[in-house]
């Protein structure tokens, strides 16, 4: 990995839930979703880069195990743990500021 790809995974990761709660917020806002499957869903959609850059990292791991070829470097194997430590922090704080903002929030009354 070089290191404009890490740069730029690490941003993705960090910045993909933002963009998720805009979204899950316009679908709130619109009525288009309820407000606890909207939670649901932005802590859902908040992991899966995070997810699919732990499941490419153990895939390189893997890989470097069969061939004895490194596709990694040893700084970007200790960077896993304070990125997915810090992520998962961020998306636990921002589900949590989602519940409160959602629960603030007028909504249409629901079509039942």
């Amino acid at each position: 990995m070089n290191d404009q790809l890490a740069a730029a995974l690490f941003w993705l990761i960090l910045l993909t839930p933002i963009g998720v709660f805009a979204r899950q917020i316009r679908q709130v806002r619109s009525g288009l979703q309820r407000k606890g499957k909207a939670t649901a869903l932005f802590f859902a959609w908040s992991m899966v880069p995070l997810l699919a850059f732990i499941a490419v990292f153990m895939g390189l791991v893997g890989v470097e195990e069969l061939t004895k070829k490194a596709l990694i470097s040893e700084g970007y194997a200790r960077m896993l743990l304070p990125l997915t430590v810090i992520n998962v922090a961020e998306i636990l704080l921002m589900t949590v500021m989602f519940a409160i903002v959602i629960r603030l929030m007028r909504t249409p009354p629901d079509p039942d």
